[in-house]
């Protein structure tokens, strides 16, 4: 879903899983991530060496909340403007953005039930669509890019 959008407006890089990020003397093993353009010098050949935009966890619906808020005080310590956790079992998604502080707000979706990044400001998505998994047709055509 994601590089739909970001390679669509050419606004940078998704990374999948396997990439280390690197900032200070923390890592971080992120399942997806997006850096945008302008941060584009970050990625290195060993590493992403800085705080990517946005990362996502792929987790258990098991894993108890101690663990995840360990892991969102990781990525929040790393000054990661958003970050998900999406239960890969469940489909249930926890997003979260980073307030003046640095420690994350859980982010729900309006009333429609649509989910404003403030990492990628052109994405929006149906809450849903993390249980749906909608085809890339019909994402591209929620967000206006083909008709049918």
């Amino acid at each position: 879903m994601l590089s739909v959008v970001v390679d669509a407006y050419d606004l940078g890089a998704v990374i999948g899983k396997g990439a280390t990020v690197r900032a200070g003397e923390s890592d971080v093993w992120p399942d997806v991530m997006f850096v945008p353009k302008s941060s584009r010098g970050i990625v290195g050949r060993d590493a992403v060496k800085g705080a990517p935009a946005l990362c996502i966890d792929i987790i258990h619906s098991g894993l108890p909340e101690t663990e995840r808020e360990a892991l969102r005080q990781g990525y929040a310590g790393l000054r990661v403007v958003e970050y998900w956790q999406v239960e890969a079992d469940t489909a249930h998604a926890a997003l979260y953005q980073a307030n003046a502080t640095w420690q994350y707000d859980l982010i729900p979706p309006d009333r429609a039930g649509m989910h404003f990044s403030a990492a990628i400001v052109e994405l929006s998505f149906p809450v849903r669509w993390f249980r749906e998994q909608p085809g890339v047709w019909q994402i591209m055509q929620a967000w206006g890019m083909i008709r049918d």
